[in-house]
């Protein structure tokens, strides 16, 4: 079997849907006792609760609810925490009555929200920030402790030095998780947790998470622990907990070696030894002998996961009926000032490529990307041709937000760290890449043959009045918004770019419109981004939010908003669908309009052609994957640059 074959037999084995049997529900199993009245469970939600309930009884503890984003795991976890609560045998056990939710910090306080929609007699304690309890009782008090993995993981730093000192061992290292022979090793002895309770209420350290057995542990966007050697995963291995429960739309997203650390945290036995997996299925399927090892992994599978899509049909009906989602491709066209810059742009851009392929190109992976983003910035407004690149690397090769801050030590961002001039002895030209000397550099990092263009993107930067010079999209951008205030129906929107520099400019625009907007991007702290989710969904009179696609693309409810502007289009279209789906989700109740800017004439068509062989690719993996070869390859990013738009060489 070749490797593509391979890699299409792991994509239809995940992507393979579990537990999906036909089935009839009474009204009484759609009712749920402590949810507000009114709220009663869809049909597929109904069968998560079974099955939830199925996996905490007898041996079982748990498993892994992996139903497509927008499907409603949240609720039926809510559900499963009001079914399932603490017995009189598992107190005298030592067991708490709450329920530990571990999310990205973005979801900490959309969780409590939810639950307090859902389940108002539920106590929601948000376990964040600088302030939050060191006394482990304040949490056993609560239902439900939400909390992120920044926390799980900077908690456990604290305690576990604390723990092995107390028992006169050697701190843990990285490769001790690796070796898979850990399974109980977080079990506390009774003296030990007594003592360390009472230090913890005098706030010595920061560690309270682990000085709780929980009744359950439940690890929302489960897939940011899929590198097994990180702190995160570490961490959330060693929380104690009678249930776990791992919420994901995507298991498995580039390779079988990631399902490991949800087995782990879930210890089903054999497969949480990191030896045995290895031998039995992580090393056959990369030499290419996928069938059996496969086959093993089904077997755990098919007994601890629970996966539908929203295309699954569950008695002859789709599994969620939402209103249409109309994506339409709006045409900008320049005026004649900002098509002879943007060919400015293009010329010094492929003037500094040819160099480039003069040499090594491979080894020039990066310098092509910032020449790329130039020219998408080009399409946006000119002003951001004078911005430092650094600014915008997130639009370079943007990664969702749940590989924010708990994936720091996942090594695929080395392109970020590029970005940022390490390894660079000096800082190349911050337009066309060209080495800078003392001889040909003008000023700011600028070449003297960029001068004129660097020029002309500071007068277009320029706001002496307070308004910049519009642009083909910002004046499409206000046409929209225009058009959703005259239709007088209370309709929201959420302008998406990959460019927080974008988003800057797009501002007095608004302002100067009289049209009441929000923010939410990854500079802004956890508190201000709650105040925006919170102004967007209750404030009548706030319209608009401005959201960063790093921050943003997934986890949000924003079904209050049934406009979505994407400014600047991205070749992966799997991220765009993520980003469309903060809308277009259940709970949505009005047709949601995405309107996905592009300029004619321009890179973002040819951007546009190559999402089309993007999303074939995708049509194979759960929705929402990235696959290993939505990265661009050098053959495909070249291509971008070409007049045609076309890649005969491209095999993809």
């Amino acid at each position: 079997m070749t490797q593509a074959d391979t890699e299409k037999a792991l994509r239809d084995f995940v992507a393979d849907t579990y537990n999906h049997d036909d089935a009839e529900y009474t009204v009484e199993d759609a009712m749920v006792d402590g949810f507000r009245e009114g709220v009663m469970l869809l049909p597929h939600q109904v069968k998560a609760r079974q099955f939830m309930k199925e996996r905490e009884t007898g041996k079982a503890s748990g498993g892994i609810l992996a139903d497509d984003m927008g499907l409603g795991k949240t609720i039926s976890t809510v559900t499963r925490i009001l079914d399932g609560r603490a017995t009189k045998k598992d107190k005298e056990a030592g067991w708490s009555g709450s329920t530990l939710v571990v999310c990205p910090v973005a979801l900490v306080s959309q969780w409590e929200n939810e639950v307090k929609k859902y389940a108002p007699s539920l106590r929601v304690v948000q376990h964040h920030g600088p302030s939050r309890t060191s006394d482990p009782r304040e949490l056993e008090r609560a239902h439900i402790v939400v909390t992120s993995y920044s926390v799980v993981t900077s908690e456990f730093g604290a305690y576990a030095p604390a723990k092995d000192e107390s028992k006169g061992k050697k701190k843990k290292g990285k490769g001790d998780f690796d070796s898979g022979d850990d399974d109980d090793s977080d079990s506390d002895d009774a003296a030990f947790r007594k003592k360390t309770k009472a230090a913890s209420k005098r706030g010595a350290k920061k560690d309270a998470l682990f000085r709780v057995k929980w009744l359950r542990v439940v690890l929302d966007e489960a897939h940011n622990i899929k590198n097994r050697s990180t702190k995160a995963a570490t961490s959330c291995c060693a929380l104690e907990a009678k249930f776990r429960w791992c919420l994901t739309g995507t298991p498995m997203q580039n390779s079988v070696e990631e399902l490991y650390s949800l087995i782990k945290f879930l210890r089903v036995r054999p497969l949480n030894d990191w030896q045995t997996f290895n031998s039995q299925i992580a090393k056959p399927v990369k030499s290419g002998k996928p069938a059996r090892p496969l086959k093993r992994l089904q077997v755990v599978l098919r007994v601890i996961m629970l996966r539908r899509t929203k295309t699954t049909i569950i008695n002859g009906k789709p599994i969620l009926d939402l209103p249409a989602r109309n994506v339409h491709v709006v045409e900008c066209e320049f005026d004649t000032a900002e098509r002879a810059f943007y060919n400015s742009v293009e010329q010094m851009v492929q003037t500094s490529l040819e160099k480039l392929q003069q040499g090594n190109i491979n080894k020039s992976y990066t310098s092509v990307l910032v020449l790329l983003l130039r020219l998408r910035q080009a399409c946006n407004h000119r002003g951001l041709i004078s911005k430092d690149y650094a600014t915008d690397q997130e639009a370079v090769e943007p990664k969702s937000a749940s590989q924010t801050s708990e994936d720091a030590d996942d090594p695929a961002d080395e392109l970020a760290a590029m970005l940022g001039g390490l390894g660079i002895s000096r800082k190349p030209c911050q337009l066309c890449q060209k080495p800078l000397t003392s001889s040909n550099t003008w000023k700011n990092d600028v070449c003297v043959d960029c001068e004129d263009v660097y020029k002309d993107a500071l007068e277009a930067a320029a706001s002496p009045t307070g308004l910049p010079p519009h642009s083909s999209k910002t004046r499409m951008i206000v046409k929209i918004l225009r058009e959703a205030e005259e239709r007088g129906e209370g309709e929201k929107t959420i302008i998406f770019s990959q460019f927080t520099s974008m988003l800057d400019l797009i501002e007095p625009f608004l302002r100067a419109e009289g049209m009441k907007f929000v923010r939410y991007d990854g500079s802004m702290d956890k508190m201000s981004r709650d105040k925006s989710i919170e102004d967007i969904t209750k404030v009548k009179s706030t319209k608009i939010i401005l959201i960063s696609f790093k921050a943003g693309s997934t986890g949000l409810n924003l079904t209050c908003c049934n406009n979505v502007i994407l400014v600047d289009p991205w070749w992966n279209p799997a991220l765009e669908d993520q980003a469309f789906d903060r809308a277009h989700r259940f709970g949505q109740t009005r047709a949601v309009n995405i309107h996905k800017l592009s300029v004619k004439e321009s890179v973002e068509q040819r951007i546009l052609e190559l999402q089309e062989k993007k999303r074939a690719l995708a049509a194979a993996a759960l929705a929402g994957d990235k696959l290993k070869n939505m990265r661009l390859g050098m053959d495909e990013l070249v291509a971008l640059f070409r007049s045609s738009g076309h890649d005969d060489d491209d095999d993809d």
